[in-house]
């Protein structure tokens, strides 16, 4: 008999009020779909970045945007399809990001927007092929190096941000009322997130770039003129391709391969975000889910190219608007995915964003840029961290800062690995992992410790044990405790009870999804039963007050076995990481 699918086991939380499985009322759906669409609009920054360096005309920009807005649809449906290979099958939005920024710039660059597109279906194809090969992968892209990628991403998007707030690189100098805009923007931006309630604080970078565009025009850092040019746009037009092909180049293979393992990474985390806001009883990630939610991804990436846009990643803003609005319901993806493609075909309304001036996108990338380094740092302390792991994320994280801070950090360089240097969450990503692999050398995944049943320390030497271990393994310290709270209470259990003779040797092994920990002592087995005795039993016979503690050691571990060889007991103890 097959046992239940995942979805079939989720517990909704009560806070919810529309779970993933539930189906809103339809103006519920339209209302929750547009805040998601304002959220994924707001990411339009980053190909209108490239769009600016390329100098297009205006009506191709547009164009641009809108075939952007075909492949933010089409995506958003893939990840909400309820069945089959494909889809993480949760609300999950995507969005442009930071992580392809760069490597776009240094193809366009190098070739083109032609180049920037083949490049993006690369990466896509990179994706597709790593999703079934995740869970094999998995030790070797430890969730401290994803955090380590986001940090990277929020360090690279802070960057770019103040260069624009301060006016470096601008085509023209820059005075009082340049930097007068990007401080309200961000003032504004800040001030509704922090006090702000409601709406208002949902809404606040939106409202923070149109008061940006207001003063933008009020101080004529954006002149009325430029205006003129959404006049002559139509009001409705079939986006076409029409930006010269596609290209390809092994100088940039690597760059866009480290991005799509950038991506890949922060997949993983905001996927699972996903399956704990949607489950009350949440224990550890549904990894099926995530290898979907990762093909859905690739195959999303590969059209972006196709069409000609920049790469895309799952929406962690829209995540985050989840959780706040109590409303997950994976109905909304195809409402969010029809409204983006629908707005394709509007090129008025699209073509606001081009004319977005600098100081008010700096503004906004860096007010994200705040969340997108916490959010790092965040998923690099929830590991426990040994030395060598602290020299991994610590060497990544300075050379990657190293890359963003140090003008002409690229220079004097071989032209072979120059988009590698150049761009900060390349070279931090490729240090970490190339560190990652090399420290993982001689690391123990199986220790053992002897234990004398007369020692007095024993609680402390399994409780130093297991956290010297956890260390090493980059485990969760939740799960670490969990497990050396059980260990010594079957130790205490076999010393009381269990009359041992000589030493008890624990054993322990980590494969980063499951943890064994076998005890051996000579000695009388314990039992390991599935009902609590009765109160008298447990009062009344020292048998019963072993069954108790059996008992107990049942429930606390996923599994727990016993059995006797070579006259030895072997108690087994399976926790899932």
């Amino acid at each position: 008999m097959r046992s239940a699918s995942p979805a079939s086991k989720r517990k909704k939380p009560t806070e919810l009020i529309y779970g993933v499985d539930d189906v809103p009322p339809p103006l519920t759906i339209a209302l929750v779909g547009l805040q998601h669409v304002s959220l994924v609009r707001i990411q339009l920054i980053y190909p209108a970045l490239v769009i600016q360096l390329a100098d297009l005309p205006t009506e191709s920009s547009v164009n641009m945007l809108s075939l952007a807005m075909v492949a933010l649809g089409v995506a958003a449906i893939l990840q909400t399809l309820p069945r089959g290979p494909v889809g993480s099958r949760f609300l999950c939005p995507s969005c442009h990001t930071g992580i392809f920024l760069e490597p776009s710039i240094a193809a366009l660059k190098l070739g083109g927007l032609p180049l920037v597109f083949g490049m993006t279906i690369f990466a896509g194809v990179i994706q597709s092929a790593l999703a079934p090969t995740l869970r094999r992968i998995r030790p070797l892209l430890p969730p401290e190096i994803g955090g380590l990628v986001v940090f990277l991403v929020g360090t690279s998007i802070a960057a770019i941000g103040c260069r624009y707030v301060i006016g470096v690189g601008a085509n023209q100098p820059v005075g009082r009322e340049y930097w007068l805009v990007g401080a309200l923007t961000l003032m504004i931006t800040v001030g509704l997130n922090v006090w702000g309630k409601g709406q208002a604080r949902l809404y606040c970078a939106m409202i923070g770039m149109t008061i940006g565009y207001a003063a933008a025009v009020a101080t004529g850092v954006l002149p009325t003129a430029a205006f003129h040019l959404l006049a002559d746009l139509p009001y409705f037009a079939l986006p076409h391709f029409a930006q010269g092909g596609w290209s390809f180049s092994p100088a940039m293979l690597l760059p866009f391969t480290v991005a799509a393992l950038a991506i890949t990474l922060k997949g993983i985390g905001d996927i699972t975000a996903l399956q704990r806001i949607n489950d009350a009883g949440w224990v550890r990630a549904d990894m099926g889910s995530i290898s979907r939610g990762t093909l859905a991804n690739g195959l999303a990436n590969m059209l972006a190219g196709i069409v000609g846009t920049l790469g895309l990643t799952p929406s962690t803003a829209s995540i985050g608007l989840q959780a706040a609005t109590a409303v997950s319901s994976r109905v909304i993806g195809f409402a969010v995915g029809g409204i983006l493609i629908a707005l394709a075909f509007f090129p008025s309304i699209t073509g606001s964003l081009i004319l977005m001036p600098r100081p008010v996108m700096g503004a906004s990338l860096l007010f994200s840029a705040c969340f997108v380094l916490i959010s790092g740092l965040q998923t690099i302390t929830s590991r426990m961290l040994d030395a060598r792991r602290t020299i991994v994320i610590g060497l990544a994280m300075a050379s990657g800062i190293a890359a963003e801070i140090i003008p002409n950090f690229a220079s004097d360089i071989p032209p072979a690995i120059e988009p590698i240097v150049s761009s900060s969450i390349v070279l931090g990503t490729v240090a970490a992992l190339l560190l990652n692999g090399l420290f993982r050398i001689g690391q123990r995944r199986r220790v053992s410790l002897p234990l004398d049943p007369a020692a007095a320390d024993a609680a402390a030497q399994v409780d130093e044990f297991f956290e010297t271990a956890g260390r090493e393994w980059g485990a969760r310290p939740d799960v670490m405790v969990r497990v050396a709270f059980g260990i010594n209470q079957a130790i205490e259990t076999i010393r009381e009870h269990c009359d041992p003779q000589g030493p008890i040797v624990v054993e322990a092994h980590f494969d980063e999804f499951n943890l064994d920990v076998k005890i051996t002592y000579r000695g009388a087995p314990l039992e390991l039963p599935d009902r609590r005795p009765s109160d008298r039993d447990i009062i009344e016979t020292d048998a019963g007050y072993r069954a108790l503690a059996g008992f107990m050691l049942r429930r606390n571990a996923d599994r727990v076995r016993t059995s006797v060889k070579d006259g030895a007991t072997v108690l087994e103890f399976h926790f899932e990481h």
